[in-house]
């Protein structure tokens, strides 16, 4: 009876072993592909996207999946960093969440798979600097804005 349930009990075993194996290697997600139109792509390693001073709305469409939430908006001016994020964000506006996150000078919105990025105008002479980041499970991306 004994020999019956080690048998048993290796077959079952054996049976799950075989059935959980992937054809997809662990961490291996697809890049997020975007559509974006009517801004200035800088040739860099990063995506740098110029603003003008007057500042202006801006839409990215991910081609590769449905759904994305943002993960923090980074504001730089000079050597002062804010981080806004759903934990962190400017009081004065609306509660940020995983699909909005409004900074200082910058709102970051996600309806279904597009990204609207609204960099208010710069009314100093100082150059800013904007970084979103995005998720979509596993796999991050980060849109980088310079302001004039």
């Amino acid at each position: 009876m004994k020999r019956l349930s080690y048998f048993i009990t290796a077959l079952f075993i054996s049976i799950f072993t075989i059935s959980c194996t992937s054809d997809e290697p662990i961490g291996r997600w697809e890049s997020m592909k975007w559509k974006y139109e009517g801004v200035s792509l800088r040739t860099k390693t990063k995506k740098v996207f110029t603003v003008t001073k007057k500042g202006g709305t801006y839409h990215f469409k991910c081609k590769n999946y449905g759904g994305f939430w943002l993960c923090a908006v980074e504001e730089k001016v000079n050597n002062t960093v804010n981080t806004y994020d759903g934990q962190n964000f400017d009081k004065t506006f609306p509660k940020s969440d995983q699909h909005n996150i409004y900074g200082g000078w910058t709102t970051a919105n996600i309806k279904e798979n597009v990204l609207t990025v609204t960099i208010a105008p710069n009314k100093t002479n100082t150059k800013r600097y904007v970084t979103i980041e995005v998720s979509a499970g596993d796999i991050f991306d980060q849109f980088y804005f310079e302001q004039e």
